[in-house]
């Protein structure tokens, strides 16, 4: 039986005077969804079928119905394991804000994998019985951290929100940082690393700049302090490329300390990379919220690696 997802709202000051029309669009909802919202005619105000033309008033209530066929990924199938927690930090009806930490991957790659962030937030769903939508909550990828990094890590509960959560990551409207330990010393206070990253010329696993289908990729970063000759920064994304920071980093002669790619492993418990807060406008209410996460013990404020 295909599921379907229903998403009620009433509708306040902020979308009162809009069509319909205007407030999916603002909501950032796709142009297909759109057009099968209104072609399906899922979509209902005050329980009554009206144009997309309709202006919103206050305290009217708009109900979307959302099918399986209207979504390009519509079923999350990830096996629940209880066998570990995963620290949530910010919680909404949509998504989950987690806090991964070092050395769990995000997903499985094979069908007996289970150790993985979304097979443990499966089975936390599950047993905390949540509902999504009117639907059984169930996780979805949204954006990924490498195994090796730790952080804040954005989980959909639904399919609804995923692409709408991608679009606010390509038009750069979730703010990332991390805390990053490097090698050496930084010539200055702040820079930003503007420069292309591809597939590595010997090594498909790998990322380098000016690589095979190289995409435009953007570092900020910011001294914080320095100690024995080792620096630790802040860096904030423009761009999501794959081991972004990393090749960036290490590109510029200062590899992320424990980076066994781009780097060197040896005397480190772990990679040196933390994701400590995401910013983001919260799907279909407007509100900007900061989520930060607490830096894990395994990765030192102050660094005494010799």
């Amino acid at each position: 039986m295909a599921t379907t997802w229903i998403h009620q709202f009433t509708i306040t000051n902020q979308n009162a005077g809009q069509s319909v029309k205007q407030t999916l669009k603002m909501w950032l909802l796709p142009q297909r969804i759109r057009g099968a919202l209104r072609i399906k005619k899922n979509y209902l105000v005050n329980g009554n079928e009206v144009p997309t033309s309709y202006e919103l008033q206050v305290n009217d209530k708009l109900t979307l119905r959302f099918d399986q066929e209207d979504f390009r990924t519509s079923e999350s199938h990830y096996s629940p394991n209880g066998m570990q927690r995963v620290g949530i930090v910010f919680e909404s009806e949509d998504f989950v804000v987690v806090n991964k930490p070092a050395g769990m991957k995000m997903h499985p790659h094979t069908l007996t994998e289970n150790d993985t962030l979304l097979n443990y937030l499966a089975a936390d769903f599950s047993e905390r019985h949540l509902v999504s939508a009117g639907v059984v909550a169930r996780p979805y990828m949204v954006h990924r951290l490498d195994r090796e990094t730790s952080g804040a890590v954005i989980v959909a509960k639904n399919p609804v929100v995923v692409p709408i959560l991608n679009r606010m990551l390509a038009d750069k409207d979730i703010k990332r940082t991390y805390l990053a330990w490097v090698n050496g010393k930084m010539t200055g206070n702040s820079g930003t690393i503007n420069a292309p990253i591809g597939v590595d010329l010997d090594d498909d696993r790998k990322r380098m700049v000016n690589g095979i289908d190289e995409q435009l990729a953007i570092t900020h970063w910011t001294q914080i302090h320095m100690v024995f000759q080792k620096t630790l920064l802040r860096v904030q994304l423009e761009t999501g490329r794959m081991h972004q920071i990393r090749v960036h980093l290490a590109a510029i002669g200062h590899p992320i300390i424990g980076d066994s790619l781009y780097g060197s492993a040896v005397g480190t418990v772990r990679m040196m990379l933390h994701a400590t807060s995401i910013e983001l406008t919260i799907p279909f209410s407007g509100d900007t919220k900061m989520v930060s996460v607490p830096v894990p013990p395994d990765f030192p404020r102050q660094l005494s690696i010799q």
